[in-house]
């Protein structure tokens, strides 16, 4: 008998902790159900506020993008009527498209809700750290803008620069390329170079020639020197105005004809080397010695 009830009272237990265990379960389910209801109910809330005003951006922001590449096509077409330099063009429709894409996105983002004077903010704070971050890069960058706006060279000059002479490929942002007379491609950054010294080659349609010839004591100075200036006159390409000349200076151990004359910028690599080449010849035909061979013969 005592056996019997003790087999009671536990039996009682056990039914008691299956009731209790039950009545957890039960009420977490109705706290997970309730709280799933609840994300349910905020979710459909947020979309129901949110989904037409991103839709409706993102449709803003879709035809936007059209419209502004449509424009950058226009106003490209519109510089190259109005003969813009070509190495402006790509510089001014570039920062055209980038601001007003700009502007759109910030308008995107005001539609759909998002406080703008926090995004401004943060933009700002971002702006900061990029530009300490990239002050090299910016620097290369105001670079270009300066020699966009002076315009110092355009594409198709040739141009000494930071120690390389080419010829202007492209001006873009952050550099420019040069092509060198080997066919080698030189990047130089904007920086160093729109606050460097930039001689330009082609900017004038003349340039003047200069050649040094160094004679001994005893030639007949008129006569060699009037010979030149027949080998210059039968040139096509050098210019008759301003005339050509050939100035006189002495020292001790010799005397130097300064030979200079004119040409335009296009001829001027073929006259430098056709003229060299003719002036050597009439020297050498004419047994005109320099100062060193004259010393040789004497002694």
């Amino acid at each position: 008998m005592f056996q019997v009830d003790k087999l009671t009272e536990h039996a009682d237990k056990v039914a008691t902790q299956v009731e209790s265990a039950t009545t957890v379960a039960v009420k977490s389910v109705h706290e997970s159900l309730s709280m799933f209801q609840q994300l349910q109910e905020k979710g459909i809330s947020i979309l129901l506020e949110y989904g037409p005003k991103v839709i409706v951006a993102c449709l803003i922001l879709w035809i936007s993008l059209k419209v502004i590449n449509f424009l950058c096509r226009r106003l490209n077409k519109l510089l190259i009527r109005r003969n813009v330099d070509a190495s402006l063009r790509p510089f001014i429709v570039s920062v055209t498209s980038i601001g007003l894409k700009i502007l759109i996105i910030m308008s995107v983002i005001g539609i759909v809700g998002i406080p703008m004077t926090s995004f401004i903010a943060l933009i700002g704070a971002m702006g900061l750290a990029i530009g300490m971050a990239f002050s090299g890069t910016l620097s290369n960058v105001a670079g270009g803008v300066v020699l966009l706006m002076l315009r110092p060279f355009k594409v198709g000059d040739t141009i000494l620069a930071q120690g390389y002479e080419g010829t202007v490929k492209s001006i873009q942002i952050f550099t420019t390329i040069l092509i060198t007379g080997d066919n080698k491609t030189i990047s130089i950054p904007n920086g160093p170079l729109s606050t460097g010294p930039i001689t330009n080659y082609s900017l004038l349609e003349t340039r003047r020639l200069d050649i040094n010839i160094k004679l001994a004591h005893g030639e007949e100075i008129n006569s060699i020197s009037k010979g030149i200036l027949d080998i210059l006159s039968q040139d096509g390409k050098v210019l008759k105005n301003p005339a050509p000349e050939v100035l006189t200076s002495l020292t001790e151990a010799s005397v130097t004809l300064d030979v200079r004359f004119w040409t335009s910028t296009q001829d001027y690599g073929v006259v430098s080397s056709l003229m060299n080449k003719n002036i050597y010849q009439y020297l050498y035909e004419n047994k005109i010695t320099a100062p060193y061979q004259k010393f040789v013969v004497e002694k």
